[in-house]
């Protein structure tokens, strides 16, 4: 792991702290863009993109057409105020999600076909749909999340991650056509994860983190084109003394989109007088409108993962029930939506993330810093399950009939089990990967499984 020394500037004050992110990074600076302009509409794959459709004036920033982002504030195209040094990025006005994607009617095309373009895979074979444009044979380049759309077998998300964010040409990217072609979208310089409604194409949330000049969380109500942060979302510095741009996680609410947690990358700082090492989790009911403020216990230190112990249709737990898993506090159960935490395992979570997923017979897996945990009671109790390696993994996915997961080091292979076992880990193919999934998602109309895997791309395979 490597750890970077980094300053940020916040309130009139220099809060220092210790930068350790997925595979390490540069200190980051808070001197983010106002709203976040779409990219240009060319294909990532022909070259760079600039930033003249949708995008916003640089104030001695570099041209987002070689990657990089400004350095300093730059004017808000939608009428919010200009934002300077250490943070607060302008929203639409200030008048939050409500006015913008709640009240537009939701877009669902309902496409379950994929386009005469889309790769070609073949079965039980994974293949490489990486962005052609993005350096993954460079060092520090890297992808941490993707995601798939709900309402589109065809859309698909993926974020590039770099400690250069210029050659690495970082941000978030996104395929219409199923992985064969790419464009980077937005001005998202670093972000670490990506969720789409899965009944509204056009509304997605995205955290960034770590480094970068965008941190923080954001909503696109136009299909990733454009972002923005509500007010409330800036103003809780001032108003709960907290230091929330350094985002590392989210988790939706399955039943309700506007339901959301954060989990924080680093510390949140000074509280009255006393410097908090630690941080919690902030909540929101409506999309981030209002914020509800979960303090951490004392020991959980900070680069936590977030996940709801929520299935609906398994009737598993709800809203209200969620699992906090630590770097080196192990991990922690609330049935009470935060007000009274349970430690329910000493496994602590991978550095970079952890997942959670519940498998059609109601098990329930988790990934960990030293391997696959799984749960038959909706978390309160764990045990540790037997792969062919050992080490640290980063998720653990499903396609309703088996289970996967690739640890996070080198010449690493994908194992199984079936649904409804866990006991039982089986080698999936010969193929091996530099390193394993930082996320996984899932076509279930085509039987096509995604693979973000941190330093070597994103990856397809058809499982039936």
């Amino acid at each position: 792991m490597r750890v970077d020394p980094g300053v940020k500037q916040w309130t009139g004050f220099v809060a220092l702290f210790v930068v350790a992110c997925g595979g390490g990074g540069n200190s980051g600076d808070v001197r983010a863009p106002d709203a976040m302009g779409g990219m240009a509409n060319s294909d990532a794959s022909t070259g760079g993109t600039t930033g003249s459709t949708g995008g916003h004036t640089a104030t001695g920033g570099k041209s987002s057409s070689t990657g990089g982002q400004a350095s300093g504030g730059t004017a808000s195209n939608t009428g919010g105020s200009s934002a300077g040094t250490g943070g607060g990025q302008a929203t639409d006005g200030g008048t939050g999600l409500g006015a913008t994607c709640k009240n537009a009617p939701p877009v669902c095309l309902k496409n379950t076909k994929l386009p005469a373009k889309a790769p070609a895979l073949s079965l039980g074979t994974f293949t490489n749909i990486s962005p052609a444009v993005v350096p993954f044979n460079l060092p520090n380049v890297f992808t941490q999340a993707l995601a798939t759309d709900g309402c589109d077998v065809s859309t698909l998300y993926l974020t590039i991650d770099g400690f250069d964010t210029v050659a690495a040409k970082a941000g978030l990217y996104k395929s219409t056509d199923a992985g064969a072609t790419w464009r980077q979208v937005s001005q998202l310089d670093e972000p670490i994860q990506v969720v789409v409604d899965p009944a509204n194409s056009q509304h997605i949330y995205a955290v960034d983190g770590v480094r970068g000049n965008t941190e923080g969380f954001w909503t696109s109500c136009d299909g990733g084109e454009s972002f923005y942060q509500t007010d409330a979302f800036k103003n809780l510095g001032t108003t709960q003394s907290l230091f929330q741009y350094d985002t590392y996680d989210i988790a939706v609410d399955p039943k309700d989109f506007n339901h959301v947690l954060l989990s924080f990358h680093g510390s949140w700082g000074w509280t009255d007088t006393k410097w908090n090492t630690n941080s919690g989790v902030l909540e929101t009911p409506d999309g981030g409108d209002t914020w509800v403020v979960h303090v951490p216990t004392n020991g959980w230190g900070t680069g936590h993962a977030i996940n709801f112990l929520y299935n609906p249709k398994l009737g598993l737990g709800d809203a209200k029930t969620w699992l906090l898993g630590t770097q080196g506090d192990g991990m922690w159960r609330t049935t009470d939506a935060g007000t009274t935490w349970t430690k329910v395992t000493d496994s602590n979570i991978q550095h970079g993330g952890g997942d959670t997923y519940y498998d059609h017979t109601g098990h329930l897996y988790a990934s960990t810093a030293s391997g696959i945990i799984m749960s038959t009671d909706n978390g309160v109790t764990w045990s540790s399950l037997t792969l062919p390696v050992n080490g640290g993994f980063n998720t653990v996915f499903g396609d309703g009939v088996s289970v996967y997961a690739a640890p996070d080091f080198s010449n690493s292979y994908y194992y199984t089990s079936p649904e409804g076992d866990g006991t039982t880990w089986t080698q999936y193919n010969q193929q091996a990967f530099g390193s394993g999934p930082f996320k996984v998602g899932f076509d279930p109309v085509n039987n096509i499984l995604y693979s973000a895997n941190w330093t070597v791309g994103m990856w397809a395979l058809k499982v039936r």
